[in-house]
């Protein structure tokens, strides 16, 4: 199975349109959506309109929740004063212009998500959060200490871990014991197709390979692949301005050192 994960994308339509573009270029079986559609780039509605009319299965990430609810203020990561303010601002203005059948939507997309795959000896199960296990508001970065990761993975009974949230990419195979096993364990952020963190303005997503091979007994034997894709970043600078919120992020989308 050749599975596509993309998540917090953050109204940003052009980077979404990009990685999807992409996506398809490698013919993934599958692709999921580990939450935050909206809530930045001015394309709300239309994000939701395309993941929807693309049947492409998503979990509720923090601001899908905030918006689903109506909540007008609600935990989320800035790095200054100034992207607080457009944060506090932009929530105001989506609440306003989302659709109801959209507000529905995303008060109803489930927390967690899981996948078991069974091969003729073995199986691998799967989770998707978008934060942690316990809250989608919980930053869980790549030094998080090893055993913080099993823990939680032994909390809901997976091999393979997927999340969002920190829309910065990484992957780490983490090697313990299990029934006299000798195994890894993998977590995985799949990164942010619409607010990159990680040095880029691309939009970045990733993909997971899992074949009747995959015993969990070699570091290797979950293929993971991240992929950055290019898009017209000064397209939503433009957008964002047009919908009458400050200029807090254009020099975030002009950059490539975030």
């Amino acid at each position: 199975m050749k599975l596509a994960f993309i998540s917090d994308i953050h109204a940003n339509l052009p980077a979404l349109t990009a990685a999807l573009k992409d996506i398809e270029q490698q013919q993934p079986d599958d692709i999921y959506c580990l939450g935050d559609l909206v809530n930045f780039a001015g394309w709300d509605n239309d994000v939701i309109e395309l993941i929807r009319k693309l049947d492409i299965t998503c979990i509720q990430g923090n601001h899908d929740e905030g918006i689903g609810y109506h909540r007008h203020d609600f935990p989320f990561s800035y790095s200054n004063e100034a992207q607080k303010h457009f944060g506090h601002l932009s929530i105001q203005r989506v609440n306003k212009i989302i659709s109801e059948e959209h507000r529905r939507y995303l008060s109803e997309l489930p927390f967690m998500m899981q996948l078991e795959f069974r091969f003729p000896f073995h199986h691998v199960r799967l989770a998707m959060v978008h934060g942690s296990v316990s809250t989608n508001n919980e930053y869980v970065q790549k030094d998080t200490p090893d055993e913080y990761l099993l823990e939680m993975m032994d909390s809901i009974n997976a091999d393979i871990l997927l999340m969002g949230h920190t829309h910065i990419p990484y992957h780490k195979a983490i090697f313990c014991e299990e029934e006299n096993r000798k195994i890894y364990r993998h977590v995985i952020n799949v990164g942010s197709v619409g607010k990159s963190k990680n040095g880029s303005t691309d939009a970045s997503y990733c993909i997971v390979q899992i074949h009747n091979s995959t015993d969990l007994s070699t570091p290797e034997s979950v293929q993971v692949q991240f992929r950055h894709v290019p898009y017209d970043t000064q397209q939503v600078i433009e957008k964002i301005k047009a919908e009458g919120l400050p200029n807090a992020y254009d020099d975030y989308l002009k950059s490539t050192e975030q």
